[in-house]
Order: C-alpha cells, then sequence, then structure tokens
C-alpha cells in the first residue's frame, strides 16, 4: 500500500503569499526612535515581489545565490529575508558584534553577491569588504539619500569596482509582480552562523522544509503559542538564527510583529512596550535583567505583556519570581542553539503541578518537541537512561537539526549522525531538560565537578547583585577554584565584608567545597555579540591581573 496523499513541497514563499493575502492588515511595527513605523503583511508581500525582481534584474541574483544583510530588526530586513529565500536564493545575515575578522570570514566563506546593509555600520564594515571580493553591489535601506552617500564616501576611501545603490530607489517603480518558483522543500533558503566561541563561526545552511516544521512547532500552544492577533515583540536579533524562526511563524499565523529597530536599551525597550502593548516577547536574560533594573526606577503605568521566552543562557529563579511577582509577567525558558534550527525544548510546566514543583519546571529548560530526539551520554559516548540523575553530554538528532557546518568538516558529530551540543544537562521522565553547564564553563576541583551556571543562578538572588559570571581559575591545591565576578547595585561598597555576605548566602544554598573564595566586583560583565557572558574575555582578564581579587 502507498499513501494517497499529495507531495506538496513546503516553502517560504508558500509563508509569505499565505501572510501578504490572508493575514494581509496584519501589522509590522518597527521603532528606530520614539516614533512607531508601521506597515502591513500586505505591503510586505508586495514589496518582497519588487525586491525579487530588483535582485533578479539589477544583481543577477539566482537560485541558491546568497544576499548579505548587515542590518538590525527592522520591516526592511524581514522583506528582504522572505523575498530572497522566496525567489530560491540563500538569505544570509550577519552579525556586526563581531570582531572584524569573524564578519570577514562569514561573508568570504557564505560569499554574498549582494549585502544590504544600514548606513550606521558603514564606517565598520565598508573596510572589511576590501578583503572580501565575493561583495559586487551594496544596498542601503532607508529613504535619505544623504545616507547612501555617506556609504559611497567609504567606498571610495577604501575599495574600487564595489557599487553602492539605495534600496529604496532601486524599487521605486519595479513591479511586485514575481512568478515564485517550485522549490524542492530541501532547498537552502538561509545560512547563519554560530558565534565563533570555540573557533571561527559556523555556517548552518536551513532548507525551506525544517524553517517550515520549525514555525510550525512554534505555533504550538506547548511552544511559543505563536497566534492569530497576539503581537510578538521580537528582541532576538535576526541574524540570531532568524529571530529565532518567530517572523516566519508570524506570518502563517497572523501575529502583529514589533521591531526595536537598532537598540533594546531599557529605556527604548519601556518606551517600545509602553506605545505598542504587546502581549509576547523573546530575548536573552541580559535584555530582560536590564529592563527589570529599569523598571525598578521608573515603574511602567500598565505591562501589557504575558509571556517572555527567554534562550541563549540560564534564567535565574530570582528574575523568573520577580516578573510573576512584580508584573504577572511569565518567563519561559527555551533551549536551542544555532545547530538546532534553533528552538529545541520550551518550558511549560506539565498540566496539573503548582508549588515547588511547578516552579522546578519552570526553571528547567523545558520539554522537547516531538521532532527531536535526545539523549545523554557519559564520557565514552555510552547513552544513559534518561532521569534526573544521570548528568552527561547532550546529543540531539532531528528535522531542524544540522547534519554537518557549511563546507567545513568539524567533529561536533558522531558516527551515527548526532550533534554534540557540548551542554552538560539531565532530561527526566518527563522529557524535561536541564542545562548544568557548558562542557567548557565546568570547573573542575578536588576531584569534584563545580557547575558555574547554577552559582551564578543562586548568586543573583540577593538584591545587592545585578550580574554575576563565575569562571574557574587555576589553584594548586584543587586543581582549579570557581572566581565569582559580580557586579552589585548602587551603593553596595566593594569589599570584602560584601564578599563575605554573598559568600554566607550562597553557602546556604549550596556545599561549602563550591562557595568561592575569590571575588571580585566590576562595573559590567563583558557579554557576547548574543548577550552571554564572554567567560573566554572573563579568563583573558584574569590571567592579565585585571581584577582586583579579593580572597574571604
Amino acid at each position: 500500500m502507498k499513501s494517497t496523499m499529495q507531495e506538496i513541497p513546503l516553502s517560504v514563499a508558500r509563508i509569505l503569499e499565505y501572510g501578504a493575502s490572508v493575514h494581509r492588515n496584519t501589522t509590522v511595527t518597527t521603532y528606530f526612535d520614539e516614533t512607531a513605523e508601521q506597515t502591513s503583511f500586505l505591503h510586505i508581500g508586495i514589496r518582497a515581489g519588487a525586491m525579487a525582481n530588483m535582485f533578479t534584474d539589477e544583481f543577477g541574483i539566482g537560485r541558491g545565490d546568497r544576499v548579505g544583510t548587515v542590518l538590525p530588526n527592522c520591516t526592511e530586513h524581514l522583506e528582504v529575508m522572505l523575498a530572497v529565500a522566496s525567489m530560491g536564493a540563500v538569505f544570509n545575515p550577519i552579525n556586526r558584534h563581531l570582531m572584524g575578522k569573524q564578519i570577514t570570514h562569514i561573508i568570504n566563506k557564505a560569499a554574498p553577491k549582494v549585502l544590504v546593509i544600514d548606513a550606521t555600520c558603514g564606517e565598520q564594515i565598508i573596510p572589511l569588504l576590501a578583503d572580501c571580493p565575493c561583495v559586487e553591489a551594496v544596498l542601503v535601506i532607508g529613504a535619505a539619500q544623504e545616507n547612501t552617500d555617506a556609504v559611497q564616501k567609504l567606498v571610495d576611501e577604501h575599495l574600487e569596482n564595489l557599487r553602492v545603490f539605495n534600496l529604496e530607489t532601486c524599487l521605486d517603480g519595479r513591479s511586485a509582480d514575481f512568478d515564485w518558483p517550485d522549490l524542492e522543500e530541501t532547498a537552502p533558503a538561509a545560512i547563519c552562523f554560530s558565534t565563533g566561541t570555540e573557533g571561527p563561526p559556523k555556517g548552518v545552511v536551513y532548507s525551506h522544509r525544517a524553517l517550515w516544521l520549525h514555525s510550525m512547532q512554534l505555533r504550538a500552544a506547548d511552544s511559543f503559542s505563536i497566534r492569530n492577533g497576539t503581537s510578538f515583540l521580537c528582541c532576538v536579533p535576526i541574524y540570531h538564527v532568524l529571530s529565532w524562526g518567530v517572523p516566519l511563524a508570524a506570518f502563517m499565523a497572523g501575529a502583529p510583529i514589533v521591531f526595536t529597530g537598532h537598540s533594546t536599551e531599557p529605556e527604548h525597550l519601556a518606551h517600545v512596550i509602553a506605545d505598542a502593548m504587546p502581549r509576547q516577547a523573546h530575548g536573552s536574560p541580559a535584555v530582560w535583567t536590564g529592563l527589570l533594573v529599569h523598571y525598578a526606577k521608573q515603574h511602567p503605568k500598565k505591562m501589557s505583556l504575558q509571556e517572555i521566552y527567554v534562550g541563549g543562557s540560564q534564567v535565574s529563579p530570582a528574575m523568573i519570581d520577580a516578573w510573576e511577582e512584580r508584573f504577572g509577567v511569565d518567563i519561559i525558558h527555551a533551549w536551542g542553539m544555532t545547530e538546532t534550527g534553533p528552538v529545541g525544548t520550551v518550558a511549560h510546566p506539565p498540566a496539573g503541578v503548582a508549588g515547588a514543583a511547578r516552579a522546578k519546571y519552570r526553571e528547567s529548560q523545558g520539554r522537547f518537541h516531538a521532532g527531536m530526539r535526545y539523549r545523554i551520554v557519559d564520557d565514552n559516548d555510552n547513552v544513559l537512561d534518561t532521569n534526573d540523575r544521570n548528568e552527561g553530554e547532550l546529543q540531539v538528532r532531528g528535522n531542524t537539526v544540522t547534519g554537518s557546518y557549511f563546507e567545513d568538516d568539524a567533529s561536533r558529530f558522531t558516527p551515527d549522525g548526532w550533534l554534540r551540543t557540548g551542554d552538560i544537562a539531565t532530561v527526566n521522565k518527563d522529557g524535561y531538560l536541564t542545562i548544568h553547564d557548558r562542557k567548557s564553563d565546568i570547573i573542575r576541583s578536588g576531584g569534584e565537578w563545580i557547575y558555574s551556571a547554577a552559582l551564578e543562578n543562586y548568586l543573583l538572588e540577593p538584591a545587592a547583585v545585578i550580574e554575576a559570571a563565575v569562571i574557574g581559575i587555576p589553584s594548586e591545591k584543587w586543581g582549579q577554584r570557581p572566581l565569582a565576578v559580580v557586579v552589585v547595585a548602587e551603593g553596595t561598597p566593594w569589599t570584602a565584608e560584601t564578599a563575605r555576605k554573598l559568600a554566607d548566602e550562597l553557602r546556604e544554598r549550596v556545599p561549602g567545597w563550591m562557595v568561592p573564595e575569590n571575588w571580585t566586583f566590576v562595573d559590567h560583565i563583558d557579554k557576547t555579540s548574543v548577550d552571554k557572558f564572554d567567560k573566554k574575555d572573563l579568563r583573558q582578564h584574569f590571567r592579565e591581573g585585571k581584577f582586583e581579587i579579593i580572597t574571604v
């Protein structure tokens, strides 16, 4: 017997066509400043068609060719993403917050023929293109011709034979009718790169099928529950795995999208929330920690948010409780990677649990969706039983998980096809994941493992602590001991007495041998381009003697 079902390839073009017609009046709002710039799904569909004609006619972009972007979260970025993928080319968003050599590596690896940029990044990006011969033209967003002229001046200073255009000028009068091609659902739609914390950035190529399946998964009630009419505030950059895939799911569902433009700084973000009144949001813990501190000084008149999905690094129980108690907002953990499409787990507690049990589920990284297989292995790759006592490296595979890197033979995959995540974790019988630490961040002290992420969560519980990161430093006796790098609230002294108080409070939560005896207080903790603590940088600061260490 064979199936009688039709086989229609899953494609980004169908998502675009569906959203632009069925949900034509749904809005996309961008805040470059305090003023809202609003458009509709219908208008985005029209402009996407015009862009596809422009890329084809003016720049010779065809199937499989790459178009890169260096843009903030804004309507134009979404339009380019939808147009490029739908026409059969490959969308290549680039993280401008990486180091210059990493950006150059990404451009040369992905080889985009055209870059669409924001003029504010011109001074950073244009000089790098001298080492990127693949880029033939640059398009500058925005109607202001002076911005394009400023980029042209930079090109004249640093490059030859690189064409510069204004995007709006190129679109003016362009036909919006484009015959979206019938593509195989396994065709490439986008390429995103890891942040390069473990060597050069590595490319992951997403198929139309993977993006479609991931979008459907985000719409599920046990996932992000992206639904018609419920507005979503996107604080994860599009360059970070297409803003976790939320814009595509929103186009499917008819969920209004809110973009913050160039900034997610607390003051700007507070204004956007007060003006746009979104119901859902996502972002890194650093974004929501900063906003919480801002709200402590300037309490919002009204809070529209109901759910905030947080990932990238662990959220402390103290932060989860603070948002719920002060504003009635549910902070929901999510876990994933560039390599997993990205969202793999979401921490909605199971039905029927309450009190301490509910809190434990909320503090986990959440339950895997049905499309992702998982296993925990020991140091010898022996598969362990899944329960909350067996700790080991998490490995995953599935329809939204990459099976390799783009033109890279990195040995991150097992012989039987599983992705080694590098996360030390447990998975309980209910399929809920708890990440204990990155394999590279575990502190090995006297034959025991100290999980830096767990210590960081406990350190954040005192009101005096704003941020805390823990790294391992050498110890002649124990091999390694933890060093606590702490940002404290204004007015809290940077003294041994403060360190002792924090150590005493921590000692009530963890065994004494896990409590750091080494402390340092800082104004801020450097973060990576995706708002994770930059522990590589912290270790370098320690080696260079930049920390004033207090030993208690």
